[in-house]
């Protein structure tokens, strides 16, 4: 996976905490989990831990947004570990990642076309983007898109309370 994907902008001063991140045997991940991932609480799917979001993720009422991975996860093959995640703040916190097709959003009325439709990721070849090509779903996507630069393809989003580990119902 790619370090620094996914980065949070705005407050500066977003809280953070260590999470479990399973032995890579048990929870058949391939790899650890790099900064600037997006991760997600695998409670409801068999575990306590921190997980990586997938393509699609999250989602309002099946996802458990945790925040974005501050540092690279300590867990080996056979051994759990600890991630520290910072944790945004649901509809305050402002982070950034690229666009999926930054071509579909590179003008001024594109960006005007995607700004506020409720989102999800996108990982594709290990790198996470704001999958902007999905259409907007407030009934189920868990990110909201608030600002768009069409010069770099750089998308500005929010964690809906929904999704969010400060703010789910789940």
């Amino acid at each position: 996976m790619a370090l620094g994907d996914v980065k949070i902008l705005e407050p500066k001063n977003v809280s953070s905490r260590s999470f479990v991140s399973e032995d890579r045997t048990t929870s058949s991940a391939s790899a650890t989990i790099k900064a600037g991932e997006p991760c997600k609480i695998r409670g409801a799917e068999g575990g306590n831990d921190v997980i990586i979001l997938a393509t699609g993720e999250p989602l309002i009422g099946t996802d458990l947004f945790v925040g974005i991975a501050q540092a690279e996860s300590t867990e080996t093959s056979t051994v759990d570990g600890t991630v520290e995640i910072l944790i945004p703040t649901p509809g305050i916190t402002v982070m950034r990642a690229k666009a999926t097709t930054v071509t579909n959003v590179d003008t001024a009325a594109e960006r005007l076309g995607v700004l506020n439709d409720s989102v999800t990721f996108d990982l594709t070849a290990g790198v996470f983007t704001v999958d902007e090509n999905e259409g907007a779903d407030d009934n189920v996507h868990g990110l909201n898109i608030v600002d768009v630069n069409i010069d770099n393809g750089d998308v500005d989003f929010i964690v809906r309370s929904q999704a969010c580990y400060w703010g789910s119902a789940l």
